[in-house]
């Protein structure tokens, strides 16, 4: 197996003009490809007008925020300061629920401290809730105390693989940190 080049470490969260700015683009070449009047600034304009701000506001929340540049906080840095302000996660659950998925708060569960034990620990917790999976099928039907069985089992080697990969991040399992 050849040695893997070094990479620099990154944290998995973006800044808040950093999503604003992908999410509109993102948005932006999905409206395109759906109409072949107008081009960018159009569906800018048309994002804007359906979240009832101006186009302006909208660019703005797309920079970095004042003192990196001529942003405006931008609806993703008031919803986190309301978070820490209120100290109450189930904002980002309504959130979720509103994506169409759920919050689950990150544990501070500690990974082994060698890479092997702790990805055969990862991989032997997924294979055994495939099994599980399988079980609950068998009969062509999942009551829902098996799928509420499941969901809970989901939810916990959400937890344990989030644990797993920050670690990879922090550098955990990095040769320099032996």
């Amino acid at each position: 197996m050849s040695k893997k080049s070094k990479s620099h470490r990154q944290t998995h969260v973006k800044e808040p003009h950093i999503v604003v700015q992908e999410a509109v683009t993102f948005a932006g070449k999905a409206l395109a490809s759906k109409s072949s009047d107008g081009g960018q600034l159009d569906v800018h304009k048309k994002i804007a007008d359906a979240i009832e701000v101006s186009t302006s506001l909208l660019y703005k929340w797309r920079e970095p925020p004042k003192g990196k540049g001529s942003g405006q906080p931008n609806p993703l840095d008031r919803v986190a300061k309301l978070i820490v302000a209120t100290g109450d996660d189930r904002i980002v659950d309504w959130l979720a629920h509103k994506a169409g998925g759920h919050f689950l708060r990150d544990e501070a569960h500690s990974v082994a401290p060698e890479l092997t034990r702790a990805s055969n620990a990862l991989i032997k917790e997924i294979s055994m809730l495939i099994t599980e999976v399988v079980s609950a099928v068998e009969d062509q039907e999942v009551t829902c105390e098996e799928s509420q069985h499941l969901r809970d089992k989901w939810n916990l080697l959400r937890k344990r693989t989030e644990s797993f990969i920050k670690a990879c991040e922090n550098g955990d399992f990095s040769k320099a940190k032996k």
